[in-house]
């Protein structure tokens, strides 16, 4: 069979590998970031052939929450983290204010700086993108006031409502300013990437998660809408389907098959993923091909992997070998 799709993602973890160094300073150091991705993108295409990409500021996923209140941590090798929790209280939340400017906030002005640095390396012939540093707003909900906001939901549904509708509000206004920063348009669709919002059962996704996915879905327009979450069950799936996603990752989910993602979701495009300790730092070049063959076989017809730190290469290559034969 012809025709599957095939990606390698390469987060920063292991460009850093391959490059000998630190997310820390990866983050932290435009220099760092520049050589890094120099070094280990020119290893990666060496070696197998991926790893291209033009330049770009990268910006960590929870600065949208820093701007927010979350205190956002740099690990000199680990990736970025968000500890303790800005709302401690359930009245907290109403206090919450969304800054005016997003690019001037304090988490966020190290990479404006960055992508001017950049920029100007680069030189004028292409623009430098700026990375936006958005999750969804159940993931965001959770960063500010931690487990206790699923608690919320049944003992303080006022307070959970507003933490999701100030939460929505500056994931959309951030997002136009970084797209207005980059002279992108806003109208031509989105992605969501909310891994925590399979904490919460199906049978309350009309109240507590749909509103707010539908708010963000419409504000950028009826382009493409791209949707990343990595616990969702069988029971969430449909809601996908009504919110008109075109394009589904589920990750490492746990939790859902590819049987279940085509009979509780019908025509809803999807991206298989292998699993990234499990087959691929932990398997062997035999068991990825099964994998993979498997996987289409089942009704796969999008397949990537995310690699992380020590993925033997060997199976870097049998994954590459696998998916070309199939597209």
């Amino acid at each position: 069979m012809a025709g599957v799709r095939w990606s390698v993602a390469v987060p920063a973890e292991v460009t850093t590998e391959y490059a000998g160094t630190k997310l820390g300073a990866y983050y932290l150091d435009p220099e760092t970031q520049w050589r890094t991705k120099e070094v280990g993108r020119g290893r990666l295409r060496d070696l197998f052939g991926i790893g291209g990409g033009r330049p770009s500021a990268e910006v960590p996923a929870y600065v949208g929450a820093a701007a927010l209140g979350a205190e956002l941590v740099y690990p000199e090798d680990h990736m970025p983290q968000v500890v303790g929790h800005a709302l401690r209280r359930p009245e907290d939340v109403f206090s919450l204010a969304i800054p005016e400017d997003y690019l001037d906030t304090p988490p966020m002005r190290p990479f404006v700086a960055l992508q001017r640095w950049v920029q100007a390396r680069a030189g004028d012939e292409q623009r430098v993108p700026l990375g936006s540093g958005l999750e969804g707003p159940i993931t965001t909900a959770k960063l500010l006031r931690g487990q206790d906001f699923f608690l919320d939901l049944y003992e303080n549904p006022q307070a959970a409502h507003h933490l999701l509708d100030v939460v929505t509000e500056s994931i959309i206004r951030f997002s136009r300013q970084v797209r207005r920063f980059n002279g992108a348009p806003t109208d031509r669709g989105t992605g969501i990437a909310d891994d925590f919002a399979g904490l919460i059962s199906p049978a309350m996704w009309p109240e507590f998660v749909m509103p707010y996915y539908r708010r963000i879905y419409h504000a950028f327009g009826e382009g493409p809408r791209g949707h990343h979450s990595e616990l969702l069950r069988p029971g969430h799936l449909p809601f996908l389907l009504e919110l008109g996603v075109t394009s589904f990752d589920p990750g490492q989910d746990q939790y859902l098959t590819i049987e279940d993602i085509r009979g509780a979701a019908p025509g809803l495009p999807f991206t298989w993923n292998l699993k990234t300790v499990a087959e691929m730092a932990q398997g062997t070049p035999e068991s990825i091909r099964r994998a993979y063959e498997d996987a289409v076989a089942r009704g796969a017809r999008a397949i990537m992997v995310e690699l992380c730190r020590n993925t033997p290469p060997e199976n870097i290559h049998a994954f590459i070998a696998v998916a070309r034969e199939y597209a």
